[in-house]
């Protein structure tokens, strides 16, 4: 086999979409997936693109996130036109609810730096908010309203991006798993894997939570699965306009009627079980939405492994070893963050200053190999 210019480790939506790039840039590229690429965390997401309703405060990660958001409708509107094939994309804004004294204080401190900030939100009454969403119940009290967030269907983009890459050369090695990266002269020159030896001077993680694939490294890449849970309900046509938000769950429509309700944040290992208290606990926010909504006949439930770092920011970038790259660590927000990601991981390959300044997702920041780190298991 031939060497490849560039090889990235994980096909899910970070890896399938830097792989575009990198080989619209003229570079040949492999993408190596454990399973299936897209079948974890890409597939298993609700598609939410809301960088508003996340951190409550100004932060790096939330300007990475605006400005990824700013640029997904083009992105979207790149991969429908050579693809032909629909991402069901929706700028259908978020409302956040507030149901108590609490939420009602915590919305103000986030309205009040969101509107300094430049971001375009509305402060709405509960009457206000029904005028709007009539499945919205008599409890909600405040909320704010996100007109820049927006939605996509997650399965139907993960099935466009590699349709894309597919058409653009990009090839693909299903069930091979990265096992090793082989250094020599503290430069890349290639992977051991579960299909055999690959050749290539440059390597790009983007195993989500099995980032940590290659212990022997000399740096450390803290990366654990955090599992989401995913509830989906019935109904012939869309319940909502908008994404609904409230404190721990998000309720989202697909456009054939289907409500996803979504998502716990659990450290539970790499178990990816559906458990009781994971659907009590999304069952508990959709009828705090609003107790009529008890109707819904409830369709099936999942559960991803998100790629949770030591502190909750992604690993963008160089590394110690000369031509290994990190795109690992996106959290909740690998399908939102995967267009800004690809486009400074070729600029930094280029050896360009990136479009975006990407200093504090410096890898560098985790130099030492620390005790393992863990979090209290939740269920």
């Amino acid at each position: 086999m031939k060497p490849f210019d560039v090889i990235i480790v994980g096909g899910g939506i970070i890896g399938a979409v830097t792989a575009c790039e990198l080989r619209k840039a003229g570079l040949s590229v492999a993408v190596l997936d454990k399973g299936a690429p897209g079948e974890e965390a890409s597939l298993a997401a609700v598609g939410v693109l809301a960088p508003h309703a996340g951190p409550h405060l100004q932060t790096p990660f939330v300007h990475f996130l605006r400005e990824n958001l700013s640029v997904y409708p083009g992105f979207i509107r790149e991969i429908e036109e050579e693809t032909g094939m629909n991402t069901e994309f929706c700028p259908s804004g978020l409302l956040y609810l507030a149901f108590d004294e609490e939420g009602e204080k915590e919305l103000e401190e986030r309205h009040g730096w969101q509107v300094q900030a430049g971001v375009k939100v509305e402060w709405l009454s509960g009457d206000e908010i029904r005028a709007r969403e009539p499945w919205v119940g008599k409890d909600v009290r405040k909320g704010v309203y996100f007109s820049e967030d927006c939605h996509v269907d997650n399965v139907k983009l993960m099935g466009a991006v590699l349709k894309r890459a597919e058409k653009l050369g990009v090839v693909f090695f299903p069930r091979t798993a990265a096992l090793k990266i082989i250094i020599e002269d503290g430069k890349v020159r290639g992977l051991e894997t579960s299909g055999g030896k690959f050749e290539t001077s440059a390597v790009v993680d983007a195993a989500g939570a099995w980032a940590n694939f290659d212990a022997s490294l000399p740096f450390d890449i803290p990366v654990k699965p955090s599992r989401g849970q995913i509830l989906t309900f019935k109904h012939d046509v869309p319940l909502f306009k908008h994404m609904i938000h409230l404190r721990g769950t998000y309720l989202v429509n697909r456009s054939d009627g289907r409500l996803l309700v979504g998502t716990t944040v659990e450290s539970a290992g790499y178990n990816k079980d559906v458990t009781a208290k994971g659907l009590n606990k999304l069952s508990e926010g959709l009828l705090k939405v609003n107790p009529e909504l008890a109707f819904l006949k409830f369709a099936e439930a999942w559960a991803g492994l998100r790629p949770r770092s030591r502190d909750s920011q992604p690993m963008i970038g160089k590394t110690p070893v000369d031509g290994l790259f990190l795109a690992a660590g996106h959290f909740r927000n690998g399908v939102l963050a995967a267009p800004l990601t690809a486009r400074v991981l070729l600029e930094i390959m280029e050896g360009k200053n990136p479009s975006f300044d990407i200093t504090p997702f410096d890898p560098a920041r985790f130099k030492k190999k620390p005790a393992a780190f863990s979090r209290k298991r939740s269920n």
